[in-house]
């Protein structure tokens, strides 16, 4: 039996985004299809979910007619392996639409983790009135809903006015809380000729419908405060890639527009829904595998005495995505060489010269987002604020605080497991268990509870050696870990890896504001690095005396 020690927060963060995306595939048209435009009175449809060609889960679909109303019921569930932990991830989906494809209302329970996060809205008035809740705990807010917006029924309609025709392009708006809960997303649709594909075992000729998503990280950023902005804050300015960025995802259809595939094809992570009976999809097979595939080696390993690293990050040539632009932090600053290659400097903070410092707070900088109780980081929550006084203890200065914190919440979460999805700061209160991600959002908890802000990075850190990849092992893995703003910068804590002073093979890929808004695009920056990143370590400097 393996004696988890800091090998074990490590975990591949882009399962998030898979998440939200693998839900996001059905609404296409993974529902229920009649030759002509009519109401059905009842259909439903199963799905057995695939992940790298293993059968782990299932998806069923069910539709009804009720009065004027049409009700749409969408329900997975799948389990993945990472190391020796098997992590099961379920949602339940519910739309109600006008027979026109009008939206009315939706809810979604999705599970992660031990506590599942409900998501409800209404809209009415041209508004969406969201209350998210989880373990009693509820939290509303409003935004301008865009009469544009359709939903499933309404997703359905349109492919059908527009028909199967090869060539047939269109494109229409869609709503999904998970990825962005301010605003629509554009899907592009577009019909292609049939294709003789397998299913299952047997050859169908379906037409083939691509759908592309457009989304905007570098909205987000700027939505939830960044200083992006402002030229006098570098740590910001190429925190994420400029312009949309488009997730192209296919689904096969037969010729009554009735899904029969769909599949989303992430690299690291191939998923693929195929129709079947419900028999078949219960069936599954053993969860594939999708922790210790994620990991990126390189041809030496950095010292845990290095003050400075220079890495090369690369994309192998051919591919249809450029290198994004890495954040400038205040640890790392990113160069780049060409559309597909830059050069990333990583170096310690200087921890002396932060406990030392006394300077004040900018007050122009708009900093209250990152002070903000939201869905993940729920500083609302009692318990969450008993916490918060108890991890400062006697401290006094902005440094000494984060110090603490950083070392109260290593040891508060006592059952480090790689079972727990993506839980929020309150889960993790109560549970005291889980992975990177559960050490990072609670740390921030806790520092926007002290009213220091807070935000969350993901990006990559070298994989120490223990059970995950044997000794002598040269790579690096998916990670999370905590920033806070104090003595005018933001400051990198890691409380998984039990580091105040933050080593130099912390490499942020994104930054994530843990907003409500745009949760997943926050991270989108990482989406053309799963399984295509190369990392080579080109200069390695290691602490001098000056350095202590």
């Amino acid at each position: 039996m393996y004696h988890y020690t800091v090998a074990l927060p490590l975990r591949s963060v882009p399962m998030r985004l898979t998440v939200a995306l693998i839900s996001f595939i059905w609404p296409i048209g993974l529902q229920a299809a009649e030759p002509q435009i009519a109401y059905p009175d009842k259909h439903e449809e199963w799905y057995v979910v695939k992940i790298q060609d293993a059968r782990c889960g299932y998806m069923h679909s069910f539709s009804d007619r009720s009065g004027d109303e049409i009700h749409t019921r969408v329900r997975m569930s799948f389990r993945i392996a990472r190391a020796d932990a098997k992590l099961e991830i379920t949602s339940d989906q519910r739309y109600r639409e006008t027979l026109d494809g009008r939206p009315l209302s939706f809810s979604m329970v999705m599970s992660m983790g031990q506590m599942p996060v409900t998501n409800q809205g209404v809209i009415a008035d041209g508004k969406v009135k969201l209350i998210t809740e989880q373990s009693g705990l509820k939290r509303e807010a409003s935004y301008d809903f865009d009469p544009d917006v359709k939903f499933a029924w309404g997703q359905l309609l349109e492919q059908r006015r527009r028909g199967l025709k090869p060539g047939t392009s269109f494109t229409i708006k869609i709503y999904e809380p998970s990825m962005k809960a301010d605003g629509a997303i554009p899907l592009t649709l577009k019909v292609h000729a049939k294709e003789r594909v397998d299913v299952l075992g047997k050859t169908q000729e379906l037409y083939r419908i691509s759908s592309t998503m457009k989304l905007d990280p570098a909205a987000i950023l700027a939505g939830a405060g960044s200083t992006a902005s402002d030229p006098k804050d570098k740590s910001d300015v190429t925190a994420v890639p400029a312009g949309a960025m488009e997730i192209t995802t296919d689904s096969w259809v037969d010729d009554d527009a009735t899904p029969v595939i769909a599949t989303l094809d992430m690299g690291i992570m191939k998923v693929n829904l195929y129709r079947t009976s419900r028999e078949e999809a219960l069936t599954t097979d053993d969860a594939p595998e999708m922790f210790i595939n994620t990991f990126i080696h390189v041809d030496r390993t950095v010292p845990k005495t290095a003050q400075e690293v220079v890495y090369r990050l690369k994309l192998p040539p051919g591919g249809k995505h450029r290198l994004p632009n890495l954040p400038d932090t205040t640890m790392q600053r990113f160069k780049r060489v060409s559309d597909r290659e830059g050069l990333l400097t990583v170096r310690r903070i200087d921890w002396s010269a932060l406990r030392s410092n006394a300077a004040r707070e900018d007050a122009s900088r708009n900093l209250s987002p990152y002070l903000s109780a939201t869905t993940m980081v729920d500083i609302d929550d009692r318990r969450i604020k008993r916490l918060a006084r108890r991890s400062v203890s006697s401290a006094r200065s902005p440094a000494d605080k984060a110090d603490a914190m950083r070392k109260f919440v290593t040891d508060y979460v006592s059952e480090k497991g790689l079972d727990v999805g993506f839980a929020t700061a309150s889960e993790v209160a109560r549970t005291r268990s889980g992975d990177c991600t559960e050490h990072a959002v609670l740390l921030a908890a806790l520092a926007r509870a002290n009213g220091i802000p807070s935000r969350g990075v993901s990006g990559l850190v070298q994989v120490p050696a223990g059970p995950f990849g044997a000794e002598g092992v040269k790579a690096f893995g998916y990670h999370m870990w905590t920033q806070v703003y104090i003595g005018g910068q933001w400051v990198d804590i890691d409380a998984a890896f039990r580091q105040t002073d933050c080593d130099p093979t912390h490499i942020a890929l994104s930054l994530m504001p843990l907003g409500d808004e745009g949760m997943i695009e926050s991270i989108m920056a990482m989406f053309p690095l799963m399984g295509q990143l190369e990392i080579e370590v080109v200069d390695i400097r290691e602490k001098s005396n000056d350095d202590q």
